[in-house]
């Protein structure tokens, strides 16, 4: 059998979500060899999510999922109570008047505030106008802060229940609960940064049947029930890494990486436990090369448990540019490793050209750099230059109506959206950092490579990119879903299960 391990399956994804699907569906349709994947995350949405993936062509009928949680409780999360005579689902309905507080309503949204005494105490959004309940949260009239948070599925009926610290959006202990309402996991966070577990409790009847010390614990409970000897078991969460290379059956481990093993000259702690346990992997699959020879710099880890297998992309098909706009784009996280006021600082050198050319964000906001990057657009007042969007669904045809696109990354993992922009004949002005960007962009070219971190040099491509445009832009042959074929050929040889 053939697993996949990964800690969750967003529905709007990047590129290390993109590229396993993409592996996975490849080695179905070209060598006929389904695989399961395997989420330790908690979301009562994944029946949605699978259904999407397959409706979307991302995965095939023959790859099945299955998450920690539907495995623990033998799938009864999705039971539903039925009508006696018709059997059919009976929804729990939840008035959507509280006795003693004024409410006021939101009907597009569905949503209802309730006030006590002019003060908000209570939030309820609904499913639609029938009062189905899709969450609540108690909420403190001193802080303003939500003390609770109760979840109930599309039918009505309650699944989890989280608490928070006094003052605080982190969480201090949840549970999670059977349709029926008994209780059967109760987790408790630690109150830190991280917000990180520290006390998974399984429940059956009321009673304590199993505790663990955090979520990877629980993880390698799950691992060892699950595999047997002989699996082949494809990781690519380093969180995951520890439990399955703890986990006591002679599993074939290979592990994925798919961003860089290092902060700055340094190891990165999430990477560590792989690099210092590879008598148990069978092989590491890096992007790049040279991740590899800087891997073996560190670490005795012989040739022979490497395979480099760069992500891949379709052939490039004719496109039509003809309907660009005069715009620079980026498409990504808004992280702090994207460096995101570098690329604002560069466009804002550009703009003394002379040239208009506007600049459009797209992503999630992460390390509330959102603000920051609206921070310096009102302060430079560049409101009607550069707009902020959230994430796309469709980067390919963002791509495509734009002149370039932008990478100011102080790493990265190889980089699929570079691939992506080019494959739309959109050239990537990218800083030269560990890994990728080099492999993908052939300077002057298809893009170019810029001094990592050199904003001047960056603001001088994009003033040539818009006075001598690049033309027949498009990705290098290796890159292309036939060669990643034969890489996975020689893999799934080695492995012997071709």
């Amino acid at each position: 059998m053939i697993y996949t391990i990964t800690s969750t399956l967003p529905p709007s994804h990047g590129g290390r979500t993109q590229a396993l699907l993409r592996r996975i569906k490849l080695i179905d349709e070209e060598f006929n060899i389904p695989t399961k994947i395997l989420t330790t995350n908690y979301n009562r949405n994944y029946p949605n999510i699978y259904k999407t993936f397959l409706e979307d062509h991302k995965v095939t009928k023959n790859i099945e999922f299955e998450n920690i949680y539907e495995w623990l409780t033998n799938y009864k999360i999705y039971d539903v109570p039925k009508t006696k005579f018709f059997n059919k689902p009976k929804y729990n309905k939840i008035p959507k008047r509280i006795s003693g507080l004024k409410s006021k309503k939101n009907t597009q949204n569905h949503d209802i505030h309730y006030y006590q005494n002019n003060q908000l105490v209570r939030y309820r959004k609904y499913f639609n106008n029938n009062s189905i309940l899709h969450y609540e949260d108690v909420i403190s009239p001193e802080t303003g802060l939500k003390t609770k948070r109760s979840e109930f599925n599309s039918y009505g009926y309650l699944h989890r229940i989280i608490y928070y610290f006094e003052n605080s959006t982190k969480k201090s202990h949840e549970m999670m609960y059977y349709p029926n309402g008994e209780m059967y996991c109760e987790r408790h966070f630690k109150d830190n940064k991280k917000n990180s577990v520290n006390l998974v409790k399984l429940l059956k009847d009321g009673n304590v049947y199993q505790t663990f010390s955090n979520d990877k614990a629980f993880a390698q409970y799950y691992f060892e029930h699950k595999f047997k000897d002989g699996d082949i078991v494809f990781s690519d969460a380093r969180l995951l890494d520890d439990p399955l290379l703890a986990q006591s059956h002679q599993t074939r481990n290979i592990l994925v990486l798919h961003s860089s093993h290092l902060s700055g000259t340094q190891i990165k702690k999430s990477f560590k436990y792989a690099f210092e346990h590879k008598e148990n992997v069978e092989k590491f699959i890096v992007l790049t090369q040279q991740q590899k020879v800087d891997i073996q710099d560190m670490y005795p880890i012989p040739d022979k448990q490497f395979a480099v297998i760069p992500h891949f992309i379709e052939t490039n098909k004719s496109v039509d540019n003809k309907n660009v706009e005069d715009r620079f784009v980026f498409i990504g996280r808004f992280s702090k490793e994207k460096q995101l006021d570098h690329l604002l600082k560069a466009y804002i050198e550009f703009l003394k050209s002379g040239h208009q050319t506007k600049l459009a964000l797209y992503g999630r906001d992460e390390d509330n750099q959102k603000a920051m990057m609206q921070d310096i657009i009102d302060a430079n007042h560049l409101n009607n230059q550069v707009s902020i969007h959230k994430y796309t669904s469709s980067p390919l045809a963002e791509f495509k109506k734009s002149k370039a696109s932008l990478l100011t990354s102080s790493y990265e993992g190889f980089g699929l959206t570079i691939m992506e922009s080019i494959s739309m004949g959109c050239p990537v002005i990218s800083y030269d950092v560990r890994y990728g960007p080099n492999e993908i962009i052939d300077h002057a070219k298809n893009g170019y490579l810029v001094e990592a971190n050199n904003i001047n040099q960056l603001a001088n491509y994009m003033t040539q990119i818009i006075e001598q445009p690049l033309t027949n832009v498009e990705n290098n042959e290796k890159l292309y879903y036939s060669s990643a074929v034969k890489h996975y050929k020689q893999l799934l040889e080695a492995l012997k299960a071709i």
